[in-house]
């Protein structure tokens, strides 16, 4: 993410970390929040009205046709939905607004997607599943000792081939 950029940022909550995200991608940028929940979606509308390039959307990101009107083409789709079906609702919504060469930054919780299984064992899953919809893994870091069992992945989305010299 840099000044300028597009955003799509799942699983909003009340917003801190998105009015982070609007920081960085500043007034030329935009930041398209989505929260399900009522209760954090009241916050983050709040949180918007003093910053205009936050667009609150409150939905459910497993239906993205419900806000397509909302959002045009954007350069990052940042995840922190905490769902058993995250990998899912992530490749959805990128498959409907990510550019293609964009990123994804996706936060996972690996009690959240299966409380039965070692965390490294949830995270690789994951890692698979993206690969599955076309994400090319680009890192990937646990936040040890800051959370336990959770790892950020950056991934690339339909990286272009490269062209061969002629």
């Amino acid at each position: 993410m840099k000044p300028g950029s597009k955003v799509m940022y799942l699983g909003a909550a009340a917003g801190t970390t998105v009015s982070h995200v609007s920081d960085i991608v500043g007034p030329t940028g935009a930041v398209y929040a989505v929260e399900f929940a009522h209760r954090p979606g009241r916050d983050l509308i709040n949180m918007a009205k003093s910053r205009t390039n936050v667009i609150p959307i409150i939905e459910d990101a497993r239906h993205p046709l419900k806000y397509r009107m909302l959002v045009g083409m954007v350069d990052c789709v940042f995840a922190d939905v905490a769902q058993p079906d995250q990998a899912r609702i992530v490749a959805l919504n990128s498959h409907y607004f990510l550019k293609n060469g964009g990123h994804a930054v996706v936060s996972i919780k690996a009690s959240c997607i299966d409380s039965t299984a070692s965390a490294e064992a949830v995270f690789a899953r994951e890692v698979k599943k993206l690969q599955d919809e076309q994400f090319r893994p680009q890192e990937q870091l646990t936040l040890e000792p800051y959370e336990r069992d959770h790892a950020v992945v950056v991934a690339t989305y339909r990286q272009p081939k490269k062209k061969k010299a002629a």
